[in-house]
Order: C-alpha cells, then structure tokens, then sequence
C-alpha cells in the first residue's frame, strides 16, 4: 500500500472543506500562501513553514461538525463567537492531534485566544489568521479594507492578544515583495 502524497493530502483537506463551504477552503488556500511566503520573510526553517501550512488547513476542519447556519450568521460580540465557534476551534486541534501533527496542535490550541500565545509558531499563526480572516469575505460580511484591518493589527497589539513584536514585523515585511514562486511552490508539489 501507498501512502498519499503531501499534495495529495492537501488536495484532500480542500475537498472536505470546499464541501462544507468554499469560503472556508479559500480562507486555507489564502492562509497557506500567507503562511510560507511570510514564513520565508522570516527566516523560519522549511519544518516550521511546514508546520504552519498544515494548520492553515486544519484550522477550518473543525467546520465540518458545526451547523451550516452558524458559518453564515454575523456574530454580534466576542463572546457570541466563542460560544458558537468553540467547538470548531476545539475539534480542529483534536482532528490535528489524532492526525499525529502535535506541533499543529499546539497552534490550534493557542492561536484563536484573546492572549498572545506561548508558543512561537502559534503567534505568528495568530497574526496571519487575523489578517487572512479581515481580508477575506465571510458568508457574514464582505471583506475588510488593508487600511482597516492594519488598525485591527495594532489594535491587537496594544491589547496584547497579539504579540506586538509579531505584529509590527508583520506589518513592517507584508508589503516587501514575497518571493512567493519560490515559497509557495514548496509544499504543493
């Protein structure tokens, strides 16, 4: 028996997710893209880059256990959304875990927090999950300008949900041109 290629198991994780909704298969693409281009910006090692790949996919497996309504209502506070959404964030780094991807599990279970993470992938997760989830639409709501969801960014920052020092080397690098043919090609062949 063969086992399935990298490719091939991503190809996988984005069926299940475009099955479930396709804004949530284009949220991970997006996110994985951000995930190595900024990973190599920040000199982070091929294993750490990969790590981060992984969990912009299972981030949303957790999805696919919740009500389709939930995934198109506007939450109206922070606390509506933990209610409705943890068992999404709780069940993607249980599927992580069982997956044998116990680094990726540790980013899933540090990164949706209103607090910076102690793990260093996990605050670097953290701020590229709040950038792709801005610019992004949501089934709820169109997409954020980069001039808002850069105030969101600082925002963060000086509530310390974020790691400020990740912030502000987000913002600083995020728009230097990415070599993204390189790092983007890395992990989908």
């Amino acid at each position: 028996m063969s086992y399935p290629s990298l490719r091939s198991y991503i190809k996988t994780l984005r069926g299940l997710l475009s099955r479930k909704s396709s804004w949530l298969a284009q949220e991970s693409v997006t996110l994985a893209d951000l995930c190595l281009a900024y990973g190599t910006l920040a000199g982070l090692s091929d294993r750490e880059k990969k790590t981060l790949f992984l969990a912009a996919y299972f981030k949303n497996l957790g999805a696919v256990f919740l009500n389709p309504i939930v995934l198109e209502q506007e939450f109206q506070n922070h606390k509506q959304v933990q209610t409705h959404l943890n068992t999404w964030f709780q069940e993607s780094a249980q599927l992580a875990k069982e997956a044998g991807l116990s680094e990726v599990a540790i980013i899933l279970d540090q990164y949706y927090r209103r607090s910076v993470p102690q793990d260093k992938l996990a605050k670097i997760f953290q701020v590229l999950n709040a950038w792709v989830s801005c610019r992004n639409r949501k089934a709820w709501r169109p997409s954020m300008s980069e001039k808002d969801t850069l105030i969101i960014l600082e925002q963060r920052a000086q509530l310390e949900w974020s790691d400020p020092y990740t912030v502000h080397h987000f913002i600083e690098y995020f728009r230097r041109p990415i070599p993204q043919a390189k790092a983007l090609g890395a992990y989908q062949n």
